[in-house]
């Protein structure tokens, strides 16, 4: 193998060098470092920042090309990195930069002897082979490749904070100091030292709270009044005297529920909870948190929807605190002694304090303060109940659900073993995926079906669709999703384990990209043991069949005197969509309540009573329209199933969000060939959609810096290369902004305005509620009419878009409201 030596170049006079990895093809080509298409964002990124390329020194820590641009395989080359070390560190000292720029883990641990580029990058560490200062990043050439360094997939979206690196790099190199922050970090060894620290602070109003757990329960409280202090109080004995601890424990309780200073903490919904009730729920920990009044997750989220929002996260862009969260990670309470953790609390409290500074100022900068505070920061308090009441379970019906799927993956078992006796004697495991699992090795190795890299289940329905033609091979590929299916429904759904109450808890996440939320199984450090499900899931067609979803919801009953309430917002994003493609057919196809996802079924296949919808459609009389309607409605009704209706309701789902074919055929389960026809015809069907509402969403992008706003006041910068796979998340941002915002904000009024209506639990355009039949001797009467009457009148109010980037008239989404009084699959429509 050929050794060609790729030299440093740029400036003897540099202050910041930028130190990569190794050459690759073209940098091995051309004899220069950082060249190519790595290259080019490089000195695109230096160029933006005022600094180009001839100010800078530009280097890699191993001067040659290693076999396929893989560093692990130095070795066939005779050669190690420490080889090259002794070279990097002369040219360090001969230029003696103020700076450096590590891209990647090699240079990282090179010059620093730490290693976890995605955790230091952003840090500014010393370096430890000359005087100057570190400034980590992800190397650019990882956005080029399939993986990234670290193995996992990179995201072109994270050219944002490599941007970020790349400009405290070049800041850092304006001066030679290393002046990491200095905080000062207490340990309370006494309740009159914690006493002192609060008098210190009696006129502050505001608090950053932070707490440390072991199996859920607080083992102490950080606390901060500013960025440069902070305390961590130990809850238990520790150095402290029993009456010292009694001490602190009631200084703590009095600061945290005094409601004139405003508590501030990131992700504040776990410590709050615990804060109050830990172990599973079941201990009464005793410590209330008034007037919680700033998460910095959230604040995060609010500003930047498309990047990570962990305190790591946050701390490596909006402040120079170096990467410290080992501290806490690595905590061995066999090999290390207390102090070091109660100083990572303290830190954390005070970090705590100066991302919610930077926070504060950059959402004021924006024109987000009122949304944030307004709209984001209420979601707090809601979620939290929503988590706390959790959904009564019928253990009967559960037992139930459990024999029936039993039975039905023993004979789903039965006959794929049926299927492959002849290649194997004993049946497979459906869950053995590995490279040498049975999966893998029956499908393509015995049955000689073609070979892929997974055996996933998209993977297998991909193959079902589209390459398996043979009858006895589809069907095995649908016997092994199958049986996939049905152990995922008992184990994940079915035999999920409840509270001490007997119910059914779920954990929210709140404010995804979209402003959506998600939820799942509560897990440590929230509880001692996984618990619970997400809710959201149980009807997710993706997830489970609608057969299945029933069934699930089947075990889910409302408490004794009450019954369970559910609307649903009616085609709440085809109307939104609509409304911004100015659809005049598709707004009164809505207006006059034909259903829509039949018509455009009948589209789809040919078979729509076209004649009487032109007549609707050219018609402007009202008793006109209202018969025309309700004919149309009847001939649909007759002629498409509510099994095909579900094809109109998906194809209509792929033209708004400008769904390509492959990932259509997934969502109809048909071939990419089908997937095509279907697409296209929906898009015939309302050619507005492409016309209006996606080329203006495009110019829009185009015009105001890649940002978008709901009518409700979200903002959302786009971070995506420009091309379809931004559009596609842009398409989708308004309506599902708006569509789950309505929802929930909607949702916390409805509660204010009527407490008696308990939401347990909320999915994008609907949500479950628990609503008593009588509230006490002043209430004598039903509350199910005045309950509908109070959502109704929320969820039906009109959503003002002259605000929306899409500058467009008010809307008002129809809500069905369903009734069960005996559990959450015997719903009926409320007439």
């Amino acid at each position: 193998m050929s050794q060609i030596y790729v030299p440093a170049e740029g400036s003897s006079s540099a202050k910041l060098a930028i130190i990569g990895e190794a050459p690759g093809s073209e940098e091995e080509r051309l004899g220069r470092p950082f060249v190519g298409s790595t290259g080019k964002i490089v000195d695109d990124i230096c160029s933006s920042l005022g600094c180009p390329r001839e100010t800078l020194y530009l280097s890699n820590v191993v001067k040659i090309r290693p076999p396929g641009n893989k560093i692990e395989l130095l070795h066939l080359l005779g050669k190690s990195i420490n080889d090259f070390i002794p070279q990097l560190q002369a040219e360090i000292e001969a230029l003696r930069p103020n700076a450096i720029l590590a891209l990647g883990n090699t240079a990282l641990t090179a010059l620093t002897g730490y290693h976890g580029i995605e955790k230091y990058r952003g840090s500014i560490l010393p370096c430890s082979i000359s005087q100057s200062k570190v400034i980590p990043s992800l190397h650019p050439a990882s956005l080029l490749h399939a993986d990234g360094e670290d193995g996992k997939l990179r995201s072109w979206k994270d050219l944002t904070f490599i941007k970020w690196d790349f400009a405290r790099a070049l800041e850092q190199s304006k001066f030679e100091e290393y002046n990491p922050p200095r905080r000062v970090l207490n340990v309370c060894n006494s309740a009159l030292q914690l006493d002192r620290f609060l008098r210190k602070y009696e006129t502050s109003n505001y608090l950053s709270v932070d707490i440390e757990t072991y199996k859920t329960i607080p083992l102490c409280i950080g606390l901060a009044f500013c960025r440069d202090e902070a305390i961590s109080v130990p809850l238990f004995f520790f150095t402290m005297t029993r009456s010292d601890t009694i001490s602190c424990w009631e200084m703590c309780a009095r600061l945290l529920a005094d409601v004139n200073i405003m508590k501030i903490g990131q992700n504040f919904k776990f410590d709050q909870r615990l804060l109050r009730h830990c172990v599973n729920d079941t201990v009464n920990f005793g410590f209330k948190v008034n007037s919680f009044f700033f998460d910095t997750m959230l604040a995060f989220r609010t500003l930047y929807p498309e990047l990570p929002s962990s305190l790591q996260f946050s701390t490596s862009v909006l402040t120079e605190e170096p990467y410290y969260k080992d501290e806490g990670k690595e905590y061995n309470p066999k090999k290390d002694k207390f102090d070091r953790l109660l100083l990572y609390n303290a830190k954390d409290a005070a970090v705590t304090y100066e991302v919610f500074e930077r926070e504060y100022c950059e959402l004021e900068r924006n024109g987000q303060l009122n949304f944030f505070f307004q709209r984001v920061m209420p979601l707090h308090d809601f979620y939290s109940r929503v988590e706390l009441r959790g959904i009564k379970r019928d253990n009967a019906q559960k037992a139930c659900l459990e024999k029936k799927y039993t039975q039905q993956r023993k004979e789903l078992e039965t006959e794929l073993y049926s299927y492959t006796q002849e290649y194997l004697e004993e049946p497979i495991n459906v869950a053995s995926n590995g490279k040498n699992g049975d999966v893998p090795k029956l499908l393509f190795g015995l049955m000689k079906i073609p070979a892929r890299k997974s055996t996933d289940e998209k993977t297998l329905d991909a193959l079902a669709r589209n390459a398996v033609k043979d009858v006895t091979k589809k069907r095995v590929l649908e016997l092994i999703l199958e049986i996939r299916k049905v152990r995922k429904t008992i184990g994940t759904y079915i035999d999920h384990e409840t509270d001490y109450r007997g119910r059914t808890l779920t954990g929210v996440r709140i404010a995804l990209e979209t402003g959506r939320t998600s939820n799942g199984i509560l897990k440590a450090p929230v509880t001692t043991r996984p618990m619970g499900l997400a809710f959201q899931t149980i009807t997710r067609p993706e997830e489970q069949s609608e057969k299945i979803g029933k069934d699930l919801k089947s075990m889910f009953v409302p408490d004794e005197g009450c019954v369970l309430l559910e609307p649903d917002l009616n085609a709440a994003e085809a109307r939104v969509v609509g409304n911004l493609a100015k659809d005049d057919k598709l707004m009164k196809i809505f207006r006059y309540k034909i259903d829509l996802h039949r018509v455009t079924t009948g589209w789809i296949n040919s078979n729509c009573p076209d004649n009487l919808l032109e007549q609707f459609f050219s018609n402007e009389d009202e008793e006109t329209c209202w018969k025309l309607a309700k004919e149309i409605n009847k001939i649909l009704k007759e002629q498409i199933s509510a099994e095909e209706r579900q094809l109109g309701k998906k194809g209509r789902h792929a033209i708004n969000y400008a769904m390509g074919k492959r990932e259509a055929s997934i969502l109809f389960g048909c071939s990419e060939w089908r997937s095509k026809q279907i697409l296209d015809k929906t898009k015939d069907s309302n050619p507005n959609i492409v016309n209006v509402f996606h080329k203006e969403i495009m110019e829009f992008l185009r015009d105001n810096n890649r940002i978008l706003t709901s009518p409700h006041g979200r903002r959302r910068q786009f971070l995506n290369r420009w091309g379809d796979e931004l559009f596609k998340e842009a398409y989708a941002f308004i309506p599902q902004a708006t569509v789950s915002d309505h929802l929930k904000f909607s949702a916390q009024v409805i509660e204010r305005r009527a407490p008696w209506i308990q939401i347990l639990s909320e999915s994008h355009d609907s949500f479950l509620a628990q609503v008593p039949l009588v509230i006490g001797e002043q209430y004598p009467m039903k509350h199910i009419d005045r309950g509908r009457e109070i959502i109704t009148e929320e969820l039906e109010k009109p959503i003002d878009f002259r605000n929306c980037s899409l500058s467009r008239g008010e809307l008002i989404i129809p809500c069905e409201i369903k009734i069960g009084e005996k559990n959450w699959e015997e719903m009926q429509v409320i007439q």
